[in-house]
């Protein structure tokens, strides 16, 4: 039995993929331990693994988002922590973990553990050419602080943000297909984990023969995505349509809804994918990866930062849906975009081409076997070993 420290935060991606990896490494007969922020320990003791705190980070993070905004906050408080280097020391000290798992956007515990030679790998819980592209608006914005942190540690500047994986075994939770500049990282996947039944399924009949389309936008901090909620139930109001939106976030309180229309907070994909008919998304990689695993081709209102434009776009060059303006669609676009993808059969085959491609992944089975490999190396630095079907994101038979 090997013994895995997981290194998280609450970002809307990336809590998923690393539940499921835990999940995953779990169902091994590893041990796991998950550390990330205090206001993360409920989740993670209900999905029933053991949550150690970040107490430095912690005490940088608000309970509530300030006035200007969480994206004030993430970058001294998450992406360039000065504090995960003395929180990650306080974790591994007296312990004999295999290996350690960070999220990619840890870079200050990314740079303590490549100066600590502990055998480590990162997830990246998206197509890395959308989330970090080289010299993208991520580099832009963190360079100079993450490059900052790495000389405190002694290690060398970084020229992109992407330089600060390749030290580690990298795993990638998509497709080469999906990123629009494909890196040479392990791709494993969409990493979904295994949720309990929600009990919710919209107010309609089990026989309603309206096609249904789910419109699932961000869960986390740091976009209000009411407009983009409105906005859609506006233009589909009424239609020919059942509308499911899901946005735990959202001030659903004052939201507008028409007769057709549900709202819930959340319910997991598995439950409503399989019957939709379209998706509207705000693209990012988590609802994207998902719908496209069902075959269920989306209509993309991307909020402007992160992974999200370069995604659908990316989408909307392989077919399988539109990229709208996230900030400036309208109602009467909206409509018009899912009635497109619903009737035109081009969209649903090049959503079902891609989850074919989906469906081949390694997933978290394939990402919990390399972390194995890792373990059984027992030695740090980059993955030595030169598996492309496993790289290209196809099974290994």
């Amino acid at each position: 039995m090997a013994r895995w420290l997981l290194l998280t935060w609450d970002g809307a991606g990336n809590q998923a993929p690393m539940t499921a990896l835990a999940q995953a490494l779990a169902a091994r007969g590893d041990a796991v331990t998950v550390a990330g922020y205090t206001h993360q320990r409920e989740r993670f003791d209900a999905a029933g693994f053991a949550f150690r705190t970040l107490p430095r980070a912690s005490a940088r993070y608000p309970v509530a988002p300030p006035p200007e905004g969480w994206m004030a906050v993430l970058p001294g408080a998450v992406w360039a922590s000065p504090d995960h280097a003395a929180d990650l020391a306080e974790l591994l000290e007296g312990e004999a973990y295999a290996g350690v798992v960070a999220d990619c956007l840890m870079f200050g515990a990314l740079a303590a553990l490549e100066e600590s030679g502990t055998p480590a790998a990162v997830l990246v819980h998206s197509a890395p050419g959308a989330l970090v592209p080289r010299g993208g608006p991520m580099d832009g914005l963190l360079l100079p602080s993450v490059n900052a942190l790495r000389a405190r540690t002694s290690r060398p500047p970084l020229g992109a943000l992407q330089d600060a994986w390749r030290p580690f075994l990298t795993l990638c939770t998509s497709i080469r297909e999906l990123d629009p500049a494909p890196a040479s990282f392990t791709y494993t996947g969409p990493l979904i984990p295994a949720q309990p039944e929600s009990g919710r399924r919209g107010p309609w009949a089990a026989d309603d023969p309206r096609p249904l389309v789910l419109a699932g936008f961000s869960t986390g901090p740091a976009w209000d995505q009411t407009s983009r909620v409105q906005r859609t139930l506006d233009g589909l109001a009424d239609g020919p349509y059942r509308v499911l939106a899901t946005t735990a976030l959202t001030r659903t309180s004052g939201l507008r809804v028409p007769g057709n229309a549900a709202v819930e907070p959340w319910i997991p994909h598995p439950e409503v994918l399989p019957h939709a008919a379209a998706v509207v998304t705000h693209a990012g990689h988590g609802t994207l990866a998902a719908a496209l695993t069902y075959g269920v081709p989306v209509v993309c209102l991307p909020n402007p930062e992160a992974d999200q434009p370069a995604l659908a776009r990316r989408v909307a060059d392989l077919g399988a849906g539109i990229a709208l303006d996230g900030e400036t669609a309208t109602p009467a676009q909206i409509a018009e975009a899912v009635r497109t993808v619903v009737h035109t059969p081009s969209y649903a085959a090049s959503a079902a081409a891609l989850a074919a491609r989906l469906a081949q992944a390694p997933g978290p089975e394939g990402a919990a076997a390399r972390l194995a490999e890792l373990a059984a190396r027992g030695v740090a630095g980059p993955d030595p070993l030169s598996q492309p079907a496993l790289r290209d994101g196809t099974a290994r038979r």
